[in-house]
């Protein structure tokens, strides 16, 4: 069984990780493309249709202005304003098949793009979903959950449609614009050097605008992250907030988050909205300049311009190359256009490879052991162990404790002192500084993290539901469990009867985190799931605790059944569930000041003592 990650008490709990900040300044984006594009070589075969498309559509596209320019040369007469309908209808067949073909074949390109961007995103999510169950504890406690939400949704989508959009764009823009150059300088040499002389300004423009606009898109994502944070803590903790009557405090915090995300968004749509206007511009004065020139050359039937000679042109060719104008700016200004979606997929890529290059803290060695369940005894031993969240503060110091099988050992102490982390180091949640703990003599870094995990069962202070029935919750961690395992794990943890009160036993689907029972209610089920695994190490993490006084003897009796034969640590704040532990730890500032039985314990007039006077002494004042 793999428990529920929690993490350590005194833990990092960063409200922003390093890794969301690295947003700020993106990783190039010639390495980032292109680790983007190497999603498509699964894709070879629609890749190959698509750049066949392609070019057909291409070359459709190129071959409309010629039969247009024909269809004015050959089918009218300018001089006595006749027109011969034959070659007209024939040629006006031709452009209608070009028509048709093209646009079967741009709906295949679209069709094409559709499929094999969902599928990139599918394995982008599932690459995500496989490096989210690989990185470590601390990970999850020095990030923003609403910002890993983001990264899973908003910016997975964002990469797909910067994929979708921008693929077709650069073929069609390579084809497009080798084909349209070949044809205009067969038309007219000099009216396409006027055009080509305009491409710098185009990029010129371009580069100032990208520039700006990708440092804002990258801002208004992690803005957006932060948003959702917000908004998911606002949701979780709704009682809270209710309790103390801060709804306008958590209205502001909104506000202020919200404000953020649209100042951000507001500056990139801004600039990346000057892209299409200026390229607007600079297409009209193009157009008109070849307009101007062409109607010279057709009027003075050419030209000559420092010493070189121009042809003169005829009207039908003027009209092509006007045509072949747009054809010429049309996939620049597209491309240029497709920079707004380009930018927003890039900066959303960045995140997610940012998870997907994060080393997770705890990793297998290599030719690690496997344990199994049927060789393990569960002796545990702490030896000399030292660890801290932070290298330069540590938590527990110089801690050494063993723990035999079928023993039960209590940590007590005050909060902080270190408990909860020694059982976060026990399931390798975080890895130790210095010492060693070894199961059955065995250093558990020697071991793979999932098997030593399959050996421990716990349960956690919170419990933790999934939204789904009260057997697959019981059965979550032996989901092979028949229904009469299920049902006798649930008795034996008492809560057998008030799961065959709920409308629908069993069957009962649990909301969001099992709101619609009782926090002791949620507690005996967690029981029962680790009834149901039987590890040789059991881990109770204050599991009476905020619970009423029956509800506690329920799951003190449900504890007693769990632990016979097992290695048993029970983490407390209420001594009187630990009385009859075999061996109580005496937790202070990270240190085990003392260590034995209860009684042995009072007799010492010390750390134990102090607490379970605090406890139990009634102030007669």
């Amino acid at each position: 069984m793999r428990p529920p990650m929690f993490g350590g008490k005194g833990g990092p709990g960063a409200r922003m990780s390093d890794m969301t900040k690295s947003v700020d300044k993106p990783q190039n984006m010639l390495v980032t493309i292109r680790r983007i594009f190497s999603y498509w070589k699964e894709h070879a075969w629609w890749l190959f249709v698509m750049v066949l498309g392609s070019i057909v559509e291409v070359g459709c596209s190129l071959l409309s202005p010629i039969l247009i320019g024909k269809a004015i040369d050959d089918s009218i007469n300018l001089t006595n304003m006749t027109v011969d309908f034959d070659k007209l209808n024939h040629i006006l067949f031709l452009l209608i098949c070009v028509y048709v073909t093209n646009s079967i074949f741009t709906l295949l390109q679209q069709y094409g793009m559709t499929i094999i961007t969902l599928k990139i995103s599918e394995k982008v999510r599932t690459q995500l979903m496989d490096k989210m169950q690989e990185l470590s504890v601390k990970f999850f406690d020095s990030n923003l959950r609403g910002d890993l939400m983001s990264r899973f949704t908003s910016d997975v989508e964002l990469m797909k449609s910067g994929l979708g959009d921008s693929f077709i764009q650069v073929f069609s823009t390579i084809f497009t614009l080798t084909g349209t150059i070949i044809s205009m300088i067969a038309l007219s040499p000099a009216l396409t050097v006027l055009c080509v002389m305009m491409i710098p300004f185009v990029f010129i423009i371009s580069n100032v605008v990208v520039s700006k606009t990708r440092k804002y898109f990258s801002n208004q994502q992690k803005a957006l992250g932060e948003l959702n944070s917000l908004v998911e803590e606002s949701v979780g903790g709704i009682k809270v907030v209710r309790s103390f009557g801060l709804e306008d405090r958590q209205i502001a915090a909104f506000n202020e988050a919200n404000e953020k995300l649209r100042s951000s968004g507001v500056k990139a749509q801004i600039f990346s909205g000057l892209l299409m206007p200026l390229m607007r511009v600079l297409e009209n004065i193009i157009y008109i300049i070849v307009a101007v020139c062409g109607g010279y050359l057709a009027a003075n039937n050419g030209v000559t311009v420092c010493g070189i000679a121009l042809a003169g042109i005829s009207v039908g060719t003027i009209q092509s190359f006007l045509l072949y104008t747009r054809h010429f700016l049309r996939p620049i200004n597209g491309l240029a256009s497709q920079l707004n979606s380009v930018q927003s997929a890039i900066a959303g890529a960045e995140r997610i490879f940012a998870i997907l290059d994060t080393k997770p803290d705890i990793v297998n060695k290599e030719n690690a052991l496997v344990l199994k369940e049927k060789d393990i005894k569960g002796e545990v031993v702490f030896d000399h162990v030292s660890f801290g969240y932070d290298d330069s503060k540590l938590i527990l110091k110089d801690v050494s404790f063993s723990a035999k099988q079928d023993e039960v050992i209590a940590i007590v102490g005050s909060t902080g002192a270190g408990k909860t982390t020694i059982i976060n180091l026990l399931t390798r949640f975080y890895d130790i500084n210095s010492g060693k703990i070894t199961i059955d003599g065995i250093d558990i870094r020697d071991v793979t993290k999932e098997s030593l995990r399959d050996q421990m069962g716990i349960v956690l202070q919170t419990p933790f539901l999934f939204t789904d029935t009260v057997k697959y919750n019981v059965s979550y961690g032996w989901p092979v469990a028949t229904e009469a395992e299920i049902e006798s794990a649930t008795i034996a943890a008492n809560a057998d009867s008030f799961v065959r009160r709920l409308p629908e036993g069993y069957n009962t689907v649990l909301l969001r985190g099992g709101e619609n029972i009782s926090h002791g209610q949620k507690q005996l089920l967690t029981i029962a799931r680790a009834i149901l695994v039987e590890t040789p190490i059991l881990v109770f993490d204050e599991a009476t605790s905020n619970i009423d006084t029956h509800t506690e003897l329920l799951i003190q009796k449900a504890i007693n059944n769990l632990t016979k034969g097992r290695t048993s640590f029970v983490i407390a704040h209420r001594l009187s569930t630990v009385k009859n532990a075999d061996k109580i730890l005496v937790m202070h500032e990270g240190r085990i000041v003392e260590q034995g039985k209860h009684e042995e314990l009072l007799s010492l007039k010390g750390r134990y003592y102090e607490i379970y006077n605090s406890q139990f002494t009634v102030s007669t004042d």
